[in-house]
């Protein structure tokens, strides 16, 4: 039984029930094409209906030209979206789930670069972020962009959803013309808090008359805008009963900030934030408008802990957006008690934000079939007529993931690690404590293993006759990869050290210690982070533009900025070329010039890695029928070796 009474009550919201107080927030996924949904979009959110989610928020369509930012993003402006927007719609209602619609314009934050037009806000200000100066819209262009939000939601209403929601939170353009930090207009759409409601007014009479009385009708908002001059929660409280007492929304969607700084960084909360970090927000929001539905955001991946929030009257409903990509089966999982087989997201950024923010298709570092689920999700999986014994050697996380979905199709599974425990690299990184977290990613598997019958030998180095002695009929190779130490110039003798080793305890490093981040991921940034903390002189030396350079901006926002406070030196475009004794001689990578570092203590080299791929080769030439992933083919992350484990797994 369910131990999350409070959560799974269903909700009216509006016109429309809701079976359970489980919603996915609208989120980019870059699955579009040419403007338009797509199959791909279909299945994703069909997936998470099936996991038993209450409420699924479809991603934004682009309510106006001058705010789309390319082909993945949907044209609410264009009724070619029509057939893909009722095929979502189809699809998610068949899992029982109820689906919303966001509305969306960006004003300022973006860039016509994607656009290919000016950018259009209430104010000639650029975005802090994206620096980019927009046009002053006129009184026609403001009526102009009214009029989209409405065609948005006449074009959600015909093709059968049950709500919209605009958006008017995150510093978009609703919330440019609502706060003083954007708006800086003298007319009857600035300057007093009443002309500066008047814009997010008349979009929602517009929405509200296009919707018609059948669909629910609400608004995104952010709580606090986190920066000096903008909208506090105070400001909210006054603000958002303003708005609902036009008596033409149905729920207020709370998140926070804009695109200014640190801010930014608080839109998709990481690791390094607690969990539900902004709950508080929604609850002061709720305060105010106690008869309408409030929903809450950010990193809420717990289900006790969600139904506590809903059992505190916090907020009406929890948006567990990033859990329910992780794992769309959460909430079933949740209301049948299987509490232990919740794949736990670690809010680490890096497959879904990381990926849209570059341009790709979100994903997931532990859940490999998100965008793939016609092909990869809930019930592909079949059990196999002829199980087979499959050894898979290494227990990182492709081995780990490898021997879960073999298992999972019955076969008899063997997993041999050399190491003391399962988890690989995986380990090293949790042991960094601003990065512990992420460690969820193997102890989930583990305990997968433990369920599934897996039968796992630690402490065996395996050999090839070790592996022909188990006589398997398939055997998975995922050896891994081993460090690269540079060659330098000069005598030496500054102690080298692997950020790995350095994490587990296994060497202990000096005062004065030079981080190399050759790695651009949080290999380096998390170890200058640790060590800086315990007090030590810390230096990230990086031959690339910035330390971290792969970590996702809005990651890597608050990764510099504790970086910075903790008093880490950054060097950039620079690489180290000689050891003499303690003295390290630095070399600027686009001049040549070079210069000198004394009193160094240890190296911290986060750099080049090799595959660890002998077993492999001499398995294939042995004729046995092997299967390789993760590192072991190239050294990359564990969102790689996952996925490849993945698919392996399947494969056999």
């Amino acid at each position: 039984m369910s131990s999350c009474e409070n959560l799974f009550q269903p909700l009216q919201i509006g016109p429309v029930v809701i079976r359970n107080r489980i919603a996915s927030s609208a989120h980019v996924t870059n699955f579009g094409e040419r403007g338009c949904p797509t199959e791909r979009h279909a299945y994703y959110l069909a997936e998470k209906a099936k996991g038993g989610i209450g409420l699924v928020i479809m991603e934004a369509i682009r309510v106006h030209p001058t705010t789309h930012p390319g082909p993945k993003a949907i044209a609410g402006y264009d009724r070619r979206s029509l057939p893909g927007l009722k095929m979502v719609v189809e699809m998610v209602h068949q899992h029982g789930a109820k689906i919303f619609l966001q509305l969306l314009h960006m004003g300022r934050q973006t860039v016509s670069t994607e656009t290919y037009r000016p950018l259009w806000a209430p104010s000639a200000l650029p975005c802090p972020t994206k620096k980019e100066i927009p046009h002053a819209m006129t009184k026609e262009e403001i009526q102009e962009v009214i009029a989209g939000f409405a065609f948005s939601a006449g074009l959600a209403r015909e093709a059968g959803f049950d709500g919209v929601e605009i958006h008017g939170a995150h510093g978009y353009l609703i919330q440019q013309f609502l706060s003083p930090f954007s708006n800086r207009r003298t007319d009857e759409y600035g300057g007093s808090l009443e002309n500066r409601l008047r814009f997010a007014r008349e979009v929602i009479d517009a929405v509200r008359e296009a919707a018609g009385p059948e669909l629910a009708v609400g608004m995104r908002i952010s709580g606090d805008e986190f920066c000096d001059g903008g909208l506090a929660l105070n400001d909210m409280q006054e603000i958002v009963p303003l708005l609902v007492d036009t008596g033409k929304l149905d729920f207020i969607n709370v998140s926070q900030c804009n695109y200014n700084g640190l801010s930014f960084a608080t839109m998709i909360p990481d690791m390094h934030f607690p969990l539900a970090p902004f709950v508080y927000l929604a609850a002061g929001i709720k305060q105010v408008v106690r008869d309408l539905p409030v929903f809450t955001v950010g990193r809420i991946i717990d289900p006790l802990q969600a139904d506590e929030i809903i059992a505190n009257h916090w907020a009406d409903v929890v948006c567990m957006t990033r859990a329910t990509i992780c794992d769309p089966e959460l909430p079933n999982k949740a209301r049948e008690g299987r509490l232990d087989e919740i794949r736990h997201c670690v809010s680490c950024n890096q497959g879904c934000v990381g990926m849209m923010h570059r341009g790709f298709p979100i994903t997931c570092l532990q859940n490999p079939t998100v965008g793939r689920e016609k092909e990869l999700g809930a019930g592909t999986l079949q059990k196999v007529s002829r199980p087979q014994k499959v050894l898979v050697v290494g227990g990182g996380p492709a081995g780990m993931e490898a021997a879960r979905v073999a298992a999972l199709q019955g076969h008899r599974v063997m997993l041999i690690e050399k190491g003391p425990a399962l988890g690989g690299q995986l380990i090293a990184a949790a042991s960094v404590p601003c990065r512990q977290e992420i460690g969820g990613a193997y102890r989930f598997l583990s305990l997968e293993l433990k369920r599934l019958g897996v039968e796992v030998r630690l402490g065996v180095a395996a050999t090839v006759d070790d592996v022909l002695a188990e006589n398997p009929d398939a055997v998975v190779v995922a050896t891994g990869s081993f460090p690269v130490f540079p060659e330098y110039e000069g005598s030496g003798g500054v102690q080298l050290v692997t950020p790995n080793d350095m994490a587990l305890g296994k060497v202990e490093v000096g005062r004065r210690v030079i981080v190399f981040d050759d790695d651009g991921h949080y290999r380096a940034t998390s170890v200058a982070e640790f060590l800086a903390d315990q007090g030590k002189q810390v230096e990230i030396v990086t031959p690339r533009t910035v330390e971290g350079g792969d970590i996702v901006q809005i990651s890597w926002i608050t990764q510099h900025h504790r970086l910075r406070n903790l008093g880490v030196k950054i060097t950039t475009g620079t690489v180290i070329r000689a050891v003499n004794g303690s003295t390290v001689t630095l070399e600027d990578a686009y001049s040549g010039g070079r210069w000198e570092v004394e009193g160094v203590d240890s190296i911290v080299v986060a750099g080049l890695r090799q595959a660890d791929d002998a077993l492999f080769h001499a398995l294939r030439e042995r004729g046995v029928k092997v299967y390789a992933a993760g590192d072991c083919v190239a050294p990359r992350s564990a969102l790689e070796a996952i996925r490849e484990g993945h698919l392996v797994g399947r494969e056999i």
